[in-house]
Order: C-alpha cells, then sequence, then structure tokens
C-alpha cells in the first residue's frame, strides 16, 4: 500500500503575473531539487494523506 499526501497551496500574489504552466514548470523542477521548498507558495491551505492500493 502507498501513501500520498496532496497539498493544497496559495500562491504569492506575484504569481499572476505568470502562466499556469510555467508556474507548473517551475514548482515542479524546484521541489525535484529542493523538496523542502516550494517556490511561489505564499501559505498551505490544506494537506490530505491518501492510501492507495
Amino acid at each position: 500500500m502507498t501513501k500520498k499526501a496532496i497539498i493544497v497551496i496559495k500562491l504569492v500574489e506575484e504569481s499572476k503575473s505568470k502562466s499556469n504552466r510555467e508556474l507548473e514548470r517551475e514548482i515542479y523542477s524546484e521541489l525535484s531539487k529542493f523538496p523542502q521548498k516550494i517556490p511561489w507558495m505564499e501559505s498551505i491551505e490544506k494537506v490530505i494523506v491518501v492510501e492507495k492500493n
């Protein structure tokens, strides 16, 4: 059984000047290198842990 976390975050106001695709690529890229930092994050709104078979 695998556990996965879904994290919903609010992005900073400046993120409005970037396309969604650009933000997705940058967040994914940075998390791959530095998993403890989420670029453009203002605050965490929700964390959900789910189990998958």
